[in-house]
């Protein structure tokens, strides 16, 4: 696909590492909005930092554990690149929790996502549309976010996108195969550290789809260059030698067996989806590409008619033979999470970059009208999202309305102003710019000033304020715990060694003086047995009211000590029999702040 002629300015910006510093650039400050403000959220980023935080403070790097719950079925490579990163930020943090540190790697992984993304299409498109393709996964609303988070999601897809560029060069004929060979299998390796056979099976799709589809498999012979399966052998085979040891022969069994079970059976957590939920949330979650879907739906129809031998649409059939075979499966998983296709965006991004330049070329007016009109319904998803993120920022139902209404009318200007872009500018560079800004305001304003004040939804950081307020911070001498929430975010915010219990573990193993905190719907079962050894629970300070953002829940936490129950009650007891009277039922959670 050949570039459209652009100003002098902008080859200068595109031009050899120039554009892969601002590629990169671009996702690490999407990347960056929030990551030292927001708190550990819940539920998988704080399992992965706390299992990291485990790791670093028993200096065990090879079991996978959440407080003593093992997770020895995940692969471990997330984990040596966050305990790595807490380690060498050890002089910034003191070790003291703060989770931007465990965020680090999924910033740089979105960063080496960006970058793979512009060598690919730099091979397969040439230099200025795989910048325009690149530039548009770069500020993705998705890819940001999940370069933000302490998960596995973000790296994955930059080892992914690493291992599909070295295909990308070998299936152009580049320089050096057997160096971009290495490449692949390092590539290909990490990914299976970080996150088992997802990169493999997307790699394997695209060859075997591209196999059959041209009929020539010449191409890939490189691949069978004998160091680059060894250098990926090398890379795994040690992790699950010292892991299968450490699990007593136990591992390969339960990851066979235990964990693959459900999966294959439907669903797990809850996560079930129809095929095709994946596709209908396609065009929200590759925002800003939105815009050039139609753009990107037309070229690639016309590639899959083309003949087989058609060099004009080479590139393009690479491209569609990463995307469909791979979004084919996670559609027919009954397990779905948004993020299970991100390492496919890369290769959407590059298609809908290149059917930019195919519509500014040949005037596709109806397809430009329909872009136009996905990216405004798109984009409004995401303000009225950061509308409605303000109304859980404390205050009363005035202040929520206000904010929802400032909020609106300022990421709708940004949107507007945007669409009004599109429409009236032609030139494609400057197009790409505009929608490149759009995702980057959208995303700072919900990630960066929403999110980490929408304080209803951070219960568990508002609980350890609380303790903090009250004095009453977990230590060696006055131990926490925990009756009705159990989230490993209050874990990785206090001590691995709190205890989420029962009522009748807490009242078998409490002491006096211990911190409580007891969410409302336990209260009454958590006196009952405390009153059975002779104790009491004496709250201190307001309830915490919020929303359980890992499951929907409404919650209120009180928080208190273990006291002894006052003598007039024991005496009153045993004269009469009567019982201590029940506690104030707690109010009535709500779901937007408090005052």
């Amino acid at each position: 696909m050949a570039d459209d002629a652009e100003p002098s300015l902008f080859e200068q910006i595109s031009r050899g590492w120039r554009g892969y510093v601002l590629i990169g650039l671009i996702a690490l400050v999407s990347s960056l909005f929030g990551a030292a403000r927001l708190p550990v959220m819940d539920r998988d980023e704080a399992r992965f930092a706390q299992a990291t935080r485990q790791m670093v403070e028993t200096g065990d790097y090879v079991r996978i554990r959440v407080q003593e719950d093992e997770r020895n079925k995940k692969p471990i490579g997330i984990h040596w690149l966050q305990a790595a990163a807490v380690n060498l930020t050890e002089p910034l943090t003191n070790r003291d929790n703060a989770i931007w540190a465990y965020r680090l790697p999924s910033a740089l992984g979105a960063m080496l996502a960006a970058m793979a993304a512009l060598w690919a299409g730099t091979a397969l498109l040439g230099r200025r549309t795989a910048l325009y393709g690149s530039a548009l996964f770069a500020a993705g609303a998705l890819l940001g976010f999940e370069g933000m988070t302490a998960k596995t999601d973000a790296v994955l897809v930059g080892f992914t996108t690493l291992a599909m560029a070295a295909l990308a060069n070998l299936y152009t004929g580049a320089k050096r195969p057997k160096l971009i060979s290495l490449v692949f299998w390092i590539a290909l390796g990490c990914g299976v550290m970080i996150k088992g056979p997802i990169t493999p099976m997307i790699a394997a799709l695209t060859l075997a789809a591209l196999a059959a589809w041209e009929r020539r498999w010449d191409w890939m012979k490189p691949l069978a260059f004998w160091p680059g399966p060894l250098l990926a052998i090398a890379i795994v085979a040690p992790w699950l030698i010292a892991i299968q040891s450490a699990t007593d022969g136990r591992f390969f069994a339960e990851a066979l067996g235990e964990d693959l079970a459900p999966k294959l059976s439907g669903g797990s957590e809850g996560h079930f989806a129809p095929p095709g939920a994946h596709l209908l949330l396609l065009s929200f979650l590759v925002f800003p590409a939105t815009y050039a879907l139609p753009f990107a739906a037309r070229l690639g129809w016309r590639a899959a008619r083309a003949p087989r031998n058609d060099a004009v649409y080479e590139s393009i059939r690479f491209l569609l033979a990463w995307i469909v075979p791979s979004f084919l499966v996670f559609e027919l998983m009954p397990t779905k999470l948004v993020h299970y296709t991100l390492p496919l965006y890369p290769a959407i991004a590059l298609l809908a970059g290149a059917g930019l330049v195919a519509a500014f070329k040949e005037r596709w007016g109806l397809w430009h009208a329909a872009g136009v009109a996905l990216f405004a319904i798109a984009g409004a998803a995401l303000v009225g999202l950061w509308a409605y993120g303000g109304t859980f920022i404390p205050g009363d139902a005035d202040s929520n309305l206000r904010r929802a209404i400032a909020s609106a009318l300022i990421g709708g200007g940004v949107l507007i102003v945007s669409i009004a872009a599109l429409i009236f500018l032609k030139r494609t560079s400057i197009r790409v710019a505009i929608l490149c800004a759009c995702a980057l305001a959208l995303s700072y304003g919900l990630r960066a000033r929403v999110l980490p004040e929408a304080r209803t939804l951070l219960v568990s950081s508002e609980a350890v304020a609380a303790m903090q307020r009250a004095r009453l911070t977990p230590r060696a001498n006055r131990e926490l715990w925990v009756v009705g929430y159990g989230e490993t975010s209050l874990v990785f915010m206090t001590n691995t060694g709190i205890h989420i219990a029962s009522p009748e573990e807490l009242a078998a193993g409490v002491h006096v003086g211990d911190v409580l905190l007891i969410e409302g719907r336990a209260v009454a079962d958590v006196n009952a047995a405390l009153d059975r050894r002779g104790f009491a629970f004496a709250a201190r300070g307001a309830p915490v009211v919020g929303q359980n953002i890992g499951n929907g829940d409404d919650v209120t936490l009180y928080l208190g000590q273990a006291v002894v129950r006052p003598a007039q009650l024991q005496f009153s007891d045993e004269l009469a029999g009567d019982q201590p009277p029940d506690p104030e039922p707690p109010p009535t959670p709500r779901r937007r702040g408090r005052q």
